[in-house]
């Protein structure tokens, strides 16, 4: 009989090794990120005493994010997924969640569509092994490195976009000083911000938003970030419907990967903003 606990330090390792068994390239600094952000979210699913499965989600306030779903090989098709899911969904509706997200792979639409969740949008995962920076067209002179100062209207502008504040989520990101972060201020506000973690010898992009239609600042903002990432292994996730984005990447040496769908258990809240994710598992 399955039986589902809370992920504690010293599931870690279990965690890590059948994470990246799906190619996922995650450390035990991750689940224990996912675990600070909300220590009640994180799970291990066991068949008796044997450590079987792992789910992880977040609690926003009105808006939670599901993600690092996976069931070892000979436990799967035994209903340990959807175990795992529905358990989450419970954990944030009872922390007050009225709209649960997730990043699902195509395989997968089905199977959490049954769950009721559905599609919204289209995104594609993308990794370059070393990035040719390119120059902009654009106007880069309202275009600098993040401040601590303006943190605070960065995360405003996300919450706008995101439809939740999530500032537990972003301040360790934006104030860490070996990330790359990047934003455009006029003088009614922030336009757009982007960031990127930076790891030792690999970086991911996200999140970068941008109010409205500024495709362009988007992509000068993404732009900008390639160029400090120089010679790291580099992923991102890009909206499908980006276009404009999604050929700099490809311009920049960036390859799709694969392809995720966006999905919302509730309604849909994203905004009319340009937005790419801080992370799959965490939105």
């Amino acid at each position: 009989m399955f039986r589902i606990e809370k992920m504690q330090p010293e599931n870690f390792p279990f965690a890590v090794e059948l994470a990246n068994t799906m190619g996922w390239n995650m450390g035990e600094i991750d689940f224990a990120f996912n675990l600070k952000m909300d220590p009640d979210g994180c799970f291990i699913l066991k068949q008796n005493s044997r450590a079987v499965g792992i789910a992880t989600c977040i609690n926003y306030g009105k808006v939670g994010w599901f993600g690092n779903l996976i069931i070892q090989e000979g436990y799967r098709r035994r209903g340990a997924g959807t175990l795992l899911v529905n358990h989450a969904v419970k954990h944030l509706r009872n922390a007050g969640v009225a709209t649960v997200g997730i990043y699902a792979y195509p395989h997968l639409i089905k199977f959490y569509g049954d769950i009721g969740f559905q599609p919204n949008a289209e995104f594609i995962v993308l990794k370059a092994k070393t990035i040719s920076p390119q120059r902009s067209e654009g106007n880069n002179d309202n275009i600098k490195p993040l401040t601590t100062q303006q943190i605070v209207q960065a995360i405003k502008l996300d919450a706008g976009c995101f439809g939740a504040k999530r500032e537990k989520l972003l301040e360790p990101i934006l104030k860490n000083k070996n990330n790359c972060c990047f934003v455009v201020e006029e003088r009614k506000g922030i336009l757009g911000f982007a960031a990127a973690k930076v790891y030792d010898e690999m970086a991911e992009i996200g999140p970068l938003v941008c109010r409205g239609n500024f495709e362009s600042i988007a992509e000068t903002l993404l732009l900008n970030v390639f160029t400090r990432l120089s010679g790291l292994e580099t992923y991102a996730c890009l909206p499908s419907s980006a276009t404009r984005l999604v050929d700099a990447a490809s311009r920049a040496g960036f390859k799709e990967e694969f392809k995720m769908t966006r999905m919302f258990l509730g309604s849909p809240v994203q905004k009319d903003c340009i937005y790419l994710p801080e992370s799959l598992e965490r939105g």
